[in-house]
């Protein structure tokens, strides 16, 4: 069998699938500490033991598989997570064939092949929920550096008249700052599932967020940008960002018509677990 985790910043999802991708057995746990997390997540693979898992975690996380600290937790906001071995205690608790990759890039190897990119060349895939993370595919990798992309902590144009005080505790222009669940959760002063669309915090997050895919594009001209997270499901969001994509791209560059570039994921809630199914199966 084959085990995959995506590690979120509410909730670590974790679920064991047979050779041929169908899910056995699957669990839930808060995301708190690290050593009673990974130890309940040793006890969901001791039931369900498997031979390679597929992990996708929050960061910033060190991917570099030349370094002493690879597989290591950074400098994260989640203070118990900072400079945490999560792939030496994973092997530990689980098996040895482990390959780690971001939360979102997890995500993104489920929707690049068997959802809203399969068949395409590249795709782009943007999450916007506790944080904004993002993360590139060509030609079946991964896009990374000397380590992963932090595509949430670009410089943004605020608005005019927009004084907020940035959620980010690195950055006060940052997208993630000025756009992710908890700030727009923070200009409303209540759940954005409970707001009116037509709020202006819901109008100056889709404008952000339509300015950072156009620099993305720009970049990187992606076949189709998936988004993701919890914010892009209240109605009429992502309609929002793009009609603002439309107006700032202008006739600059050619890409197919915003309904179709900007899409939300085919496979719903399922897009990082089937990733990580598709990574262990791949080592």
């Amino acid at each position: 069998m084959y085990g995959s985790i995506e590690f979120g910043g509410t909730k670590i999802k974790c679920a064991s699938f047979d050779e041929n991708g169908k899910v056995i057995d699957d669990c839930w746990i808060d995301t708190k500490n690290p050593e009673d997390n990974l130890e309940k997540i040793g006890d969901f693979y001791k039931k369900n033991p498997v031979e390679a898992l597929g992990v996708g975690a929050f960061g910033p996380i060190d991917l570099n598989e030349e370094s002493k600290t690879y597989g290591y937790i950074q400098n994260t906001p989640k203070k118990l997570w900072v400079n945490y071995d999560l792939l030496g205690n994973l092997k530990k608790q689980v098996c040895q064939k482990i390959k780690i990759v971001t939360d979102v890039g997890l995500s993104l190897i489920g929707e690049a092949n068997k959802g809203a990119g399969e068949k395409l060349n590249s795709s782009l895939y943007l999450t916007i929920g506790t944080g904004i993370g993002g993360a590139y595919i060509q030609n079946g990798k991964l896009l990374n550096g000397f380590s992963h992309p932090e595509m949430g902590h670009i410089n943004i144009k605020r608005m005019k008249d927009d004084d907020f005080k940035s959620t980010c505790t690195y950055h006060e222009d940052c997208l993630e700052g000025l756009a992710c669940g908890p700030s727009v959760n923070k200009r409303l002063g209540q759940n954005p599932k409970d707001a009116d669309i037509n709020e202006k915090a819901f109008k100056i997050a889709a404008n952000y967020i339509a300015q950072a895919i156009y620099t993305y594009t720009l970049v990187l001209r992606p076949e189709i940008v998936i988004i993701g997270g919890g914010l892009i499901n209240k109605e009429g969001f992502i309609e929002m960002i793009r009609e603002d994509f439309d107006k700032i791209k202008g006739d600059y560059i050619p890409v197919k018509e915003s309904c179709e570039y900007i899409v939300k994921p085919k496979l719903k809630n399922d897009s990082a677990l089937i990733g990580g199914y598709l990574l262990a199966k791949s080592l």
